[in-house]
């Protein structure tokens, strides 16, 4: 009668704890979805905190306050982000150079392209390429240019500034020269009449945008801002916190379970933090490495340096990295007027071909040398499963579920690990 009654005893505890696990699972993945706009910032100060749990530990060895560490790293993060967000800002182009910028872009494709082409030897016919694929080649041109091209009030702010700086710059005239020639291209492909009309509705957007605009800007960033704030409390909250999250889920757990899920927690907390250090580590090297080759090959400095910083950062999306520095790095050869290579052979019709080059010599460095040596066996994934991840994460949350897909993943692979060898190592199976 009593093993009966034990008996009934241990399958209602088992029913309780499956049912509220299955219940906090269902209510985690609905916050998860009702709130998945503040992941991201969340995910960023955790990210933040296991960075500098490390630094933390040596200042507090070299006999700094824990508090006063603390506080020495929320210093040091927050002055590296700013930093980092002036140095972004600083090399963005205003808004006459995002004009120059565009002007270039539209001169620039429409010359390659007519090249690529054979146009430019036979106008009427082309080359083999266009007689075969010319129709829908040249109507996804079309859009492109239709994308870049001018409206009204750009043309007069455009020669406007080219009056005033032609004087000042040879590259002005240059530009100005591209810009008729931009619009004589663009009275070919549409007629004057047409681009009047396709120049007028992109005048009436832009000015629907900006009537809107003036509010809705100012409550977006405020909602941006609020979102935002969430990173330094979870960066705070995470290097203050000494043991109370931990002590606070393992307290739910029976006491003949108390150790494999301690030991789950510790195998966790060990692979998330090895992985993200390595992680910031690779792409930071990564960004250095294809900066460097970019600036080698005669880029200029700046633009060297942007395009390297988004391949990093990008880079922390396996296979994604090498793929937006080769389109990045090509489109501006694309549009380079002059370099400056520290390689002789480099010229500006080969800079393409120079910038295929540099993206595999960093991709081969990141294989041969920054994964193995930074990241270690911090994750051991098969390659299917990188890529079913990632295309998995983007399917359900974008460029987020992307970018956290592998942590996520190496987390449910160390728990699932952990579990399975401390339930054989306790004889429960």
């Amino acid at each position: 009668m009593k093993q009966e009654v034990s008996k009934a005893r241990y399958v209602r505890r088992l029913s309780i704890y499956g049912l509220t696990a299955i219940l906090l699972l269902a209510l985690g993945a609905a916050l998860l979805i009702a709130l998945q706009e503040l992941i991201l910032p969340t995910i960023v100060g955790a990210f933040a905190a296991y960075v500098c749990r490390p630094l933390m530990g040596l200042l507090t060895r070299k006999g700094l306050d824990h508090h006063l560490a603390i506080l020495v790293l929320f210093v040091l993060f927050g002055g590296l982000m700013m930093v980092v967000s002036d140095q972004v800002q600083s090399n963005m182009p205003d808004e006459m150079g995002k004009l120059e910028l565009r002007t270039r872009i539209q001169y620039k494709a429409t010359q390659r392209f007519n090249q690529a082409m054979g146009l430019e030897e036979d106008p009427k016919k082309g080359n083999f390429l266009y007689q075969t694929l010319g129709q829908d080649l040249q109507q996804a041109f079309d859009n492109f240019a239709n994308s870049v091209m001018f409206n009204p009030s750009e043309r007069i702010l455009f020669e406007l500034h080219a009056i005033n700086a032609k004087a000042d710059s040879a590259k002005m005239e240059v530009y100005y020269n591209y810009y008729l020639e931009n619009i004589r291209n663009d009275q070919q492909r549409l007629g004057k009449n047409f681009i009047k009309e396709k120049s007028q509705e992109k005048a009436d957007e832009a000015a629907q945008a900006a009537e809107g605009g003036g509010e809705s800007r100012l409550a977006a960033i405020k909602h941006t801002l609020s979102l935002w704030l969430t990173t330094p409390f979870v960066f705070l909250f995470l290097l203050v916190d000494e043991g109370q999250i931990k002590k606070s889920l393992v307290s739910v757990v029976p006491n003949q379970y108390f150790e494999m899920i301690l030991t789950m927690f510790d195998n966790v907390d060990l692979a998330i933090g090895n992985y993200l250090r390595g992680t910031l580590m690779e792409c930071g090297l990564v960004g250095l490495s294809f900066g460097a080759c970019l600036y080698l090959i005669g880029m200029d400095f700046q633009i060297a340096l942007v395009i390297g910083l988004i391949s990093g950062v990008v880079n922390a999306i396996p296979f994604l990295g090498p793929m937006i520095g080769a389109v990045l790095g090509a489109g501006y050869a694309l549009i380079a007027e002059d370099i400056s290579p520290l390689i002789p052979m480099v010229t500006l019709d080969s800079l393409v071909f120079w910038v295929i080059i540099a993206v595999l010599v960093v991709h081969v460095l990141d294989n041969v040398i920054f994964q193995p040596v930074v990241l270690g066996s911090a994750v051991s994934l098969h390659p299917l499963v990188v890529i079913i991840g990632i295309m998995g994460g983007g399917v359900l949350m974008g460029v987020v579920g992307m970018l956290f897909a592998i942590p996520a993943i190496v987390i449910f692979k160390v728990i699932f690990a952990t579990f399975f060898d401390q339930m054989k190592a306790y004889h429960i199976i």
